[in-house]
This record gives structure tokens, sequence and C-alpha cells, in this order.
């Protein structure tokens, strides 16, 4: 299933309680079997990027635009999370891997229980053992509190969840910004792995370095809550648009 965000725009309310507009006629495609890198500085829009394609924008928020997730299509403000399909498609056919992965479980219960239940609640049709594996996770982590968990360990974790109601869809939100290299190496290529066997996969990152060798297909550029292209990061390097092409010299 392919996702597509097309002139999505939204605006939340601010402390100060003044509009926000924080997503700006945002246009995003995630083909089915492939892996799309979403990029740009802290504060531009990304995690709010990964709230629409998940239904989970603030609440209050006034959404214009449209998001297609397979067949189904939501316009305005369904993409929030008001329209009532959310329930069947979200953990069914849009995972999320958070951005914190170690604080996205309860630290007072281990893994193994905690997995059982996002199965049982998804009917996902693999067990936690299952999980683990096909995680490149020791099932062995299932008997450990969370912060029992290394960084790496916690992060496969995370995706294992995500990956429990087996949607066609994943977003993940900075799943390497607290690993070392080789650590976020292998979350990449699992990522990829994932891609390959048929979902669409958005990998929110700051992780320059690893677009060269993470097997992105293309990579969406993002600047004060516009996506200015979405290309290779080879074509992005000799972009026209000087922010883009500077952003990616290091890269190419």
């Amino acid at each position: 299933m392919s996702a597509r965000l097309e002139g999505v725009t939204v605006d939340v309310t601010a402390r100060s309680r003044e509009r926000v507009r924080v997503l700006d006629d945002v246009t995003i495609d995630l083909p089915t079997g492939s892996m799309t890198a979403l990029v740009g500085e802290s504060g531009c829009g990304k995690s709010m990027v990964a709230a629409a394609l998940c239904g989970l924008l603030p609440p209050g928020s006034s959404v214009a635009g449209r998001l297609s997730l397979g067949d189904d299509a939501f316009l305005g403000d369904e993409i929030s999370g008001r329209d009532p399909r959310w329930r069947a498609l979200r953990g069914r056919r849009v995972g999320m891997v958070p951005q914190s992965a170690a604080t996205s479980f309860t630290p007072v219960r281990t893994l193994g229980p905690q997995l059982d239940e996002v199965i049982a609640g998804l009917d996902g049709p693999r067990d936690a053992v299952e999980l683990c594996r096909a995680v490149h996770l020791d099932p062995d982590a299932l008997d450990l509190y969370p912060h029992e968990l290394s960084g790496g360990m916690a992060q496969r974790a995370a995706i294992a969840a995500a990956l429990a109601g087996d949607p066609d869809v994943l977003v993940a939100d900075e799943p390497t910004s607290a690993l070392d290299p080789d650590l976020a190496a292998a979350i990449w290529a699992l990522l990829a792995d994932t891609a390959r066997r048929g979902a669409a996969v958005l990998v929110i990152t700051h992780d320059m370095d690893a677009l060269r060798t993470g097997g992105c297909d293309s990579v969406a550029v993002m600047r004060a809550g516009r996506i200015v292209e979405q290309r290779t990061a080879a074509d992005l390097a000799s972009s026209d648009d000087e922010y883009v092409a500077a952003f990616f010299e290091a890269v190419a």
C-alpha cells in the first residue's frame, strides 16, 4: 500500500493561543516497496508529517489537503484522526516507530507481555518471538525491563512493536539518533529490508551520512513547513535550489 500527502496544510494553536502554520502545502509520496528519507533543519515540521500520516496531529489542529493510504482517502480535518476509519488503520495499516524508543514502553513491566498486548490488540499474525527474530533481537530480551535494554535493543523492540500489526506503511521518527554508527547501520538495514518486503517506509532523520549507504530510494527535503524537493540524494546534490544543494553537498 502506498501513501501520499497532497497539498496538506496544518495550523495548530500555540501556547500564546495564536494559530501557527506547521505544515504548508506539503506533498510527499511513499511508494510501496520503497524507503524514503525526510530531512530538514530542526523545527521545520518533519515530525508533523509523521503525525499526519498516522492520524496523530495535535488536538484542535486545522487541516486542509488530502492523505491517501492505499484505497483510503482522507480530506481536510479527517487527516487529524477525527475520522473513525483511523481505529482500523492505525497500527494495522500504518505503523509508527516513535522518536524515543525506550520510553515508548511501560518501565515497570518486561518487554514480552507488552509486545503480547500490542499483538493481541492488533490481531497480529506473528507472536513476540517471531517479531524479535524479524528485527534481529534476541528473544531473551522479552524477559528484560525497558531500562535493561541497550539503545540498539530498545530501537529494535520499538520497530518490532510497530510491525506487530503487519502494516503496509511504516513511519520511523529519528530511529538512529541515539545509536553508534554500527548500530545505526543495522537499523537502516532493517528498515530497508522492511521496504523490500513490500512496505512503504518513511524515515525521518538527521543522519546525513547514512543517506549514502542506508538504502533510501528517495529523499524529501523540508524547510519551514514545506517540502522543497523529493528526489534521490545524488540528484538533490545538483538541485537548482541553493538550500537543497548545500544540504546535500557532503552526501552525494
